[in-house]
């Protein structure tokens, strides 16, 4: 199969799984929420909320750094499991205690207050795993299968919810069902690790390395800090700027425009995996099927935006409500920013893949500056348009330099990087 035809496979597969998922989600909303009531809901968020925060704080940016280098085949995958797991336990276990001790300080009800301490060993859990599902999701021909394993686990966890709340069982059962989900998970990740990884599944004695494994990995942490930035820059923005009219439609747009970034946030990342195996074996191939993919998603891209802005009244007044029609002018800015924002992505993944993550780094936080400079000047006069005009000009302002960020410069900075800690049983690459 070629380079191509494994991305639009691995994209379909993600995509399904995350709509899968999406359902899941709704369905335990749902069973939680008629069961429990609003006040256990309630505790029930808070719970799932700290344990979420827990797993992001321990990311550190090996999400993507494991998927990356996991799918080379000049990479020892239970090194980089060892290190991502030692450096995620260290960094998780002294917040999981600090939000054990002080229950008591976030609520006043028992039950929340056990709840929240099993939340704790929950976000451990989930920091765990987070390692084993990265590598496992590096392997293109067993994506599709790893991605179903997970979501049938949560669907597991749906009926299993449902079955408690019948039977009258309250918070602490429901978040241990969410632990043990997690732990399950675990378990099925090593079950497949043979067969998934094959002769690089045994294990090694050669040292993780764990400071150069950190320090691969901290560009990464430091572009998915900059792009909850860019996320939330304006929302806040806003919140001083403007009425909280414009916060409204600013939030209304913003989720229309989420919502058709949903099929190409599963190209990315299906390609990811793909651009990296191929980097690894042919630089020249790696770089043509990124600019084929390029090609297909401007052209995705630009239908997707000009669906938005010629629809854009019609589908804020039926998603929203008369109320909302005055936010297509904002729902218009934000399908011209899906244009470069689409193809900036795209450059970024190969970049990713050739080991040009600084780069990365670096534009993201110059068009961040620039939203902020840009949001500043027009969110005063223009509202919640302004805030996505800002997104816009930014995302187009630092389209050119990724381009020009070229193979050539980013193949010298990734072979210095395998050089320096990437070995197999002990020898140096």
């Amino acid at each position: 199969m070629n380079p191509l035809a494994r991305i639009v496979r691995l994209s379909a597969a993600f995509l399904c799984s995350n709509l899968a998922r999406a359902g899941i989600g709704v369905a335990l909303a749902l069973v939680l929420g008629r069961g429990l009531g609003a006040d256990r809901f309630g505790a029930w968020i808070l719970c799932t909320t700290w344990a979420s925060t827990l797993t992001i704080v321990a990311d550190l940016g090996f999400g993507v750094l494991l998927t990356r280098d996991g799918a080379r085949d000049d990479t020892d995958p239970v090194r980089l499991l060892m290190g991502a797991l030692t450096w995620r336990l260290a960094i998780v276990l002294a917040p999981a205690c600090a939000l054990t001790a002080a229950a008591g300080l976030l609520s006043s009800d028992a039950e929340t207050i056990v709840a929240l301490r099993v939340a704790a060993l929950l976000g451990v859990a989930g920091a765990a795993y987070g390692c084993f599902g990265a590598l496992l999701r590096s392997q293109p021909p067993w994506l599709p299968a790893v991605l179903a394993v997970e979501t049938a686990w949560l669907a597991v966890q749906v009926a299993a919810s449902w079955r408690l709340v019948a039977m009258g069982r309250g918070l602490v059962a429901l978040v241990t069902l969410a632990t043990a989900v997690q732990l399950v998970q675990i378990a099925s990740a090593l079950a497949l690790w043979r067969p998934i990884f094959g002769a690089r599944a045994a294990p090694t004695r050669a040292s993780p390395g764990l400071v150069p494994l950190l320090r691969r990995a901290w560009p990464f942490a430091l572009s998915g800090i900059v792009a909850n930035l860019q996320l939330r820059v304006g929302p806040l923005m806003l919140g001083v700027l403007a009425t909280p009219s414009d916060l409204g439609w600013f939030g209304a747009a913003a989720r229309v425009g989420r919502a058709a970034k949903l099929a190409p946030q599963a190209i990315f990342a299906g390609a990811l995996p793909v651009l990296s195996r191929e980097y690894g074996r042919d630089r020249a191939e790696a770089q043509r099927v990124s600019h084929m993919l390029g090609r297909a998603l401007a052209a995705l891209s630009t239908a997707v935006a000009l669906a938005c802005a010629l629809g854009a009244p019609l589908l804020m007044r039926l998603l929203y409500g008369p109320q909302f029609a005055a936010a297509a002018p904002t729902l218009v800015w934000v399908a011209i920013g899906l244009i470069p924002a689409l193809s900036n992505s795209g450059r970024k993944i190969f970049l990713y893949a050739a080991g040009g993550e600084a780069l990365v780094v670096k534009w993201s936080a110059a068009a961040l500056l620039l939203q902020v400079a840009c949001g500043a000047l027009l969110i005063p006069p223009l509202g919640s348009a302004g805030a996505e005009i800002s997104v816009a000009v930014a995302e187009a302002a630092i389209w050119l330099p990724l381009r020009r960020a070229g193979p050539q410069k980013v193949r010298l900075k990734a072979d210095a990087t395998y050089a320096q800690v990437v070995s197999v049983r002990g020898v140096r690459l």
